[in-house]
């Protein structure tokens, strides 16, 4: 099992990455980034001890304060889309799921209807293993505009019911 060591990065009053190995006196290094300073601890942390190249590093940023805040919400926000694009997914199963079994539509039409592609209808169909991808999410424009067709259709249907 391949050691672990918590590694310490902070910036530096000229914008540069300090990283540090707390368990390891002496075992500090810079860099222009994260990822660069991450990179050369693990260099000079191999000057310390062997396996360093097969250690775990974890990093812990320490950032001022406005700077967490900003992490924090972003972070935040990132989440709430997450949560707001799957339940977009379940909506969009159920919907695939009404439109084709309940409403007999072809997979062509619900594609229309749902500006998908067909081949992402299969995909979603019941029955079928499939997740919603990044892919094909559909702009709040464009779901309006879907769903204006769908109303319109709806009211050219019932026209021609009445006559």
């Amino acid at each position: 099992m391949a050691a672990s060591y918590e590694v310490e990065l902070e910036r530096d009053e000229r914008g540069w990455w300090v990283a540090s190995v707390p368990a390891v006196p002496g075992a500090y290094t810079q860099g222009r980034s994260i990822a660069q300073a991450m990179n050369r601890i693990r260099e000079a942390l191999s000057l310390w001890v062997s396996g360093a190249e097969r250690a775990n590093l974890v990093p812990d940023v320490h950032l001022p304060a406005t700077t967490r805040a900003v992490v924090r919400r972003a972070a935040g926000a990132r989440a709430r889309a997450e949560r707001a694009e799957q339940e977009a997914a379940g909506v969009l199963r159920d919907s695939i799921r009404e439109l084709t079994v309940r409403e007999n539509l072809s997979t062509r039409d619900v594609a229309v209807l749902l500006e998908l592609s067909p081949s992402r209808v299969d995909q979603l169909k019941p029955g079928r293993e499939g997740g919603i991808g990044r892919g094909d999410p559909a702009s709040p424009r464009l779901a309006q505009v879907g769903e204006a067709r769908v109303r319109t259709a709806t009211r050219t249907t019932a026209a021609r019911k009445r006559r």
